[in-house]
């Protein structure tokens, strides 16, 4: 255990305080690919059937839309497979024998309008003629003594309906500008209530539904504008999403355009997106802080000038994502390496790897990261003089295109034969 104090030999050593490496190159690098959705981005849509009615005359239809805005929380599909323990000539075998699906509670906002209300009340008259029936006048449903009268009303599921109240519910997850949609098949509520009332209470109230289904259905989309806006990639948006009639905010931020600039996944298969390879830097930021000149504006249009010219740049020019800040790069684990040492440059890596007394030392690192597709140091070794030149070669073009594990484990390896960077 060491005695020193970190901090204070940091400080000596002109080494600042990081962040957690681990964390930041998981969770922070390629624009947040691999950092936890967020749970309060979601979007829910019910779908009544037909035989439920239309915009003129049930209010599920009217106010469909707005049925998934008003959604406080609800649960994801989860299921439980049963697992029987058999004996197979003494030795222990799991056999699956089937698969429930979990109720999904949903929670709904007790809106003013009542439009959440109108939902349970619709789908109550809909399956359950309990609610149909009068009580006042002279009717004879729910009399005091009705035993003996000729004709008894329909009750409970005694109602003549064939087709479902929902086609289906689907819960979509946003993030990214994806989203990852379950859609439960055939739902069916086993319960709802519709909260309480307390005269001493400061919350608000709420309609809950659970929601049993025969199966999920897993599909995944784009978000697009709706508006067809020039900005945003076209998509197969959700339905009702982002939709203005009913009071999102369509209008894009500021912070959009720069995020657009850096678009893209770990591989590097996206960059910039069609629309904005095209307009500059200038143009962009018109786009985002608008054309008239203000002090407070101008300020942030040079600070992001900076910024913005140096994305553009690095990722027109590579297809790639920004390189991480240096000090957050893995180090080498060679003995002779500080605490401040960097990753080497692309350039100077293949210079070294083109040395084959070089190239021989530090090929296998590289092969076993699976930088060439189906091939192995076996099949390495085993090739022809010119095949290991083609496979050198390749993965050298790969560094050369800002391959970050590859110039990283390069590196590492380079380091610790005593090259420096």
């Amino acid at each position: 255990m060491s005695l020193k104090d970190a901090f204070l030999f940091n400080l000596q050593s002109e080494t600042h305080l990081r962040d957690a490496r681990h964390a930041n190159q998981i969770y922070t690098q390629h624009n947040f690919a691999f950092a936890p959705k967020s749970k309060y981005m979601y979007h829910v849509r019910f779908d009544p059937h037909d035989d439920v009615g239309n915009n003129a005359n049930s209010n599920v239809f009217r106010f469909q839309k707005e049925l998934g805005v008003l959604v406080k929380s609800a649960d994801l599909p989860s299921f439980r497979a049963s697992v029987e323990n058999k004996q197979q000539y003494n030795r222990k075998k799991n056999v699956q024998t089937r698969v429930d699906y979990q109720d999904c509670r949903i929670v709904l906002h007790d809106d003013n309008t009542g439009i959440t209300r109108a939902l349970l009340e619709e789908y109550y008259r809909y399956y359950f003629d309990d609610a149909n029936k009068v009580t006042q006048g002279t009717g004879t449903a729910y009399q005091p003594r009705d035993k003996y009268f000729a004709r008894v009303p329909n009750y409970g599921l005694n109602n003549d309906r064939i087709n479902p109240f929902f086609k289906s519910i689907t819960i979509y997850q946003l993030a990214r500008r994806e989203w990852t949609a379950y859609t439960l098949v055939n739902p069916l509520l086993t319960a709802w209530d519709h909260g309480g009332v307390d005269a001493s209470a400061g919350d608000f109230n709420e309609n809950t539904i659970s929601v049993a289904y025969e199966a999920v259905q897993y599909t995944t989309g784009k978000v697009g504008s709706s508006e067809g806006s020039t900005y945003f990639q076209s998509g197969d948006t959700p339905a009702g999403f982002a939709d203005a009639s009913i009071g999102y905010d369509v209008t894009p931020s500021p912070l959009g355009y720069l995020d657009n600039a850096m678009n893209g996944h770990v591989d590097g298969s996206k960059g910039l997106l069609p629309a904005l390879i095209g307009l500059g830097t200038s143009a962009l930021l018109n786009k985002a802080f608008g054309n008239k000149n203000s002090p407070s504006k101008n300020i942030l249009k040079s600070v992001a000038s900076g910024i913005l010219g140096g994305i553009v740049t690095n990722v027109i020019s590579q297809d790639k994502l920004p390189n991480p800040d240096p000090q957050n790069a893995a180090q080498s684990s060679s003995g002779n390496s500080t605490n401040n040492s960097t990753i080497m440059s692309s350039n100077r890596i293949n210079s070294l790897l083109s040395i084959p007394a070089v190239a021989s030392q530090v090929i296998a690192p590289l092969i076993n990261s699976g930088a060439l597709p189906n091939t192995t140091m076996a099949n390495y070794n085993s090739a022809t003089p010119s095949l290991k030149a083609a496979y050198e070669g390749d993965i050298r073009s790969q560094i050369a295109q800002g391959d970050q594990n590859l110039t990283q484990i390069a590196s590492n390896a380079l380091s610790s034969l005593g090259y420096g960077t």
